[in-house]
């Protein structure tokens, strides 16, 4: 009589793009793909030429150094009340988050030249079981894409979204009057940050996109499924959704990572297909990600409001955590810089020779380093 076998578990599958856009010089997006982990991440830094990228980079190395060193054992950090109840791993991914949020701001309050940068991310990491945990700080989203329909599942740390927190009832004209580039959480404001974190259950075939507002802002979520109408390859299907939200003006850098649910049995380390994309390497960042986790944390319950000090650049704007009223955000003169500039670099190269560039080679259109497509006639570029 032969036995049943026993149901494997799911594995998943991922590929990852950032490009650098239609309108900006640098690219301060970063994502890492860390299949052996099962840990996905983008982050989109914040703080100019000279710290944005150096924000988003160091968040994701700080967060692949996390996961390797927490294999096995106890959990290093201590946790929060709000996180007492988390299912391991989705505390083991909060933990994660919290540590690159200390090395972001270490790196900011320790470093001239980097003072005032941040990072958004937005995380996922699958138990191996039935269920996959998410965690997010500021504005980059995760969707999950499921029989056909799709649903954003974080919520933005946005002035936006924390004003009709407030007051639901806000009218369309109120709401067009606030900067829509604000958010209100991100990493390396302060030592502590506030991670939201949510388990949901994973099926076969259900596929999630971790995005950076440089998509989610270009293109509607009907357009987002299309893109599964033409490809099931998850490579193909990034390059589109990049080249549409370029389409669509491409006025930030872009980030698209797919991870798909796959109820099939693992491929043979010869013949593993998903792209795995490790954290970038770093130079003086790496300094704070090497300091052991026992001496980098203390019990994190202080949640209070963080406001920029006046004069720090800014490329997204971030504001107080707690909102008592729109005018305690920030000030009139705050909003109406804002209102005026939108989303304005105060810090970068002095001038465009300073940018390395290449040329297209269909068309010899000039492109900046960080473009995966040409901005000129869309072909794709293929990296050295």
């Amino acid at each position: 009589m032969s036995k049943t076998q026993p149901r494997h578990a799911l594995r998943l599958v991922a590929a990852g793009m950032t490009d650098v856009g239609r309108q900006r010089r640098h690219n301060e997006d970063n994502v890492l793909v860390a299949q052996s982990l099962d840990l996905f991440v983008v982050a989109d830094g914040m703080g100019g030429h000279s710290t944005g990228h150096v924000a988003s980079a160091l968040t994701a190395t700080s967060m692949q150094n996390f996961f390797e060193a927490t294999e096995q054992g106890v959990l290093p950090l201590p946790t929060p009340n709000d996180e007492a109840d988390l299912p391991r791993h989705a505390e083991r991914l909060a933990q994660a988050v919290r540590k690159a949020n200390r090395d972001v701001y270490e790196i900011s309050s320790t470093h001239k030249e980097h003072r005032g940068m941040g990072s958004t991310i937005v995380a996922i990491h699958y138990d191996g079981g039935e269920s996959l945990h998410i965690a997010h700080v500021g504005d980059s989203r995760c969707y999950r894409i499921r029989d056909g329909g799709i649903e954003q599942l974080t919520r933005d740390h946005s002035l936006i979204n924390d004003a009709l927190a407030l007051k639901p009832d806000l009218t369309e004209e109120e709401l067009a009057r606030l900067p829509k580039n604000v958010i209100t959480r991100a990493l390396g404001m302060k030592d502590a940050v506030k991670v939201d974190v949510q388990t949901v259950k994973i099926e076969p075939g259900d596929m999630f996109l971790l995005c950076s507002d440089g998509l989610s802002g270009m293109i509607s979520n009907d357009q987002i499924l299309e893109v599964f109408d033409l490809t099931g390859d998850l490579s193909e299907a990034c390059e589109l959704l990049i080249a549409m939200a370029n389409e669509a003006g491409g006025v930030d850098n872009i980030s698209a990572l797919l991870v798909r649910a796959d109820d099939t049995p693992p491929p043979s380390e010869a013949h593993i297909s998903a792209m795995e994309v490790d954290a970038p390497e770093l130079a003086v960042e790496e300094v704070a990600a090497s300091i052991p986790f026992s001496q980098r944390y203390r019990d994190i319950q202080d949640m209070r409001s963080y406001r920029p000090p006046p004069g720090d650049p800014i490329d997204e704007v971030v504001v107080g955590t707690e909102l008592d009223g729109l005018r305690e955000v920030m000030t009139p003169d705050d909003l109406a810089m804002l209102a005026a500039g939108g989303d304005v670099e105060t810090e970068g190269p002095r001038s465009i020779d300073e940018i390395r560039v290449a040329r297209c080679r269909r068309c010899d259109h000039e492109l900046y380093v960080g473009n995966t497509f040409c901005t000129e006639c869309g072909t794709k570029i293929e990296s050295d």
